[in-house]
């Protein structure tokens, strides 16, 4: 039996989630859906978190680039950094893989985050950032611990996953995402204007210079002789 809950939600203003989230118990290949989605030519981004063991016992967790193969330590045995059961988490460390993918959601395809769960919300930008990838364009499929369920639900569709219902589960995603993928790619752009319909530009005005007003030069006094002079001294 496959278990769907859906949480009605408009994402991006669209009725149909491009949201997905998976959980369930630990081993049931919750990222083998990475490898199918690759197969049919589509760019998936984001990060998995593998366990890391020695000598056949587990001693923390990685955090890998799911694009480049990065890997840096999420969780250890003898990390230093908040405790989460047994492990100590590294932020900055697991930031230094995951910030950088999540900021860069929009050039993917398909976008998958394994997992949001307690190791992880340890990190405030990580937190910061979901908000950021659950409003993106981009469809997301996202591992999700039960105890976060009704925190984080409501962004989309939650599935839980269990070892009889896995590829079921696991192809209804592949053509769900595959479609999302579609319908993003074939959103209209903004049509661009015809340029025969172009507003032509008014001509350009010269500014007109302000004339100079000429200034009347004063006119020489016209020399007296000497009669005018004696005249203006007598008075008359």
């Amino acid at each position: 039996m496959l278990f769907i809950f859906y949480f009605p939600t408009l994402v991006n203003g669209d009725n149909m989630s491009q949201n997905f989230f998976i959980t369930g118990m630990p081993k049931v290949g919750k990222t083998t859906i990475i490898d199918e989605l690759k197969k049919r030519g589509l760019r998936v981004g984001g990060f998995i978190s593998p366990e890391e063991k020695h000598h056949g016992t587990r001693t923390g967790f990685y955090i890998k680039d799911i694009e480049t193969g990065r890997i840096a330590r999420l969780a250890a045995v003898d990390a230093d950094g908040p405790k989460v059961s047994k492990y100590h988490v590294d932020i900055k460390s697991f930031e230094s893989i995951a910030v950088p993918c999540m900021k860069n959601v929009d050039m993917y395809d398909v976008f998958v985050v394994d997992e949001i769960g307690r190791m992880e919300l340890k990190s405030r930008k990580f937190v910061e950032l979901l908000d950021a990838i659950f409003q993106s364009r981009t469809p997301v499929i996202a591992s999700l611990h039960r105890d976060y369920v009704e925190r984080y639900g409501i962004e989309g569709e939650v599935l839980i996953l269990t070892p009889t219902n896995r590829e079921a589960v696991f192809l209804d995603l592949v053509k769900r995402t595959t479609e999302a993928y579609i319908k993003k790619k074939a959103k209209p752009k903004p049509k661009k204007m015809n340029p025969k319909f172009k507003k032509e530009k008014p001509p350009k005005r010269k500014k007109e210079k302000p004339k100079k007003e000429k200034k009347e030069k004063p006119r020489p006094e016209k020399k007296r002789g000497l009669v005018g002079t004696i005249k203006d001294l007598i008075g008359i």
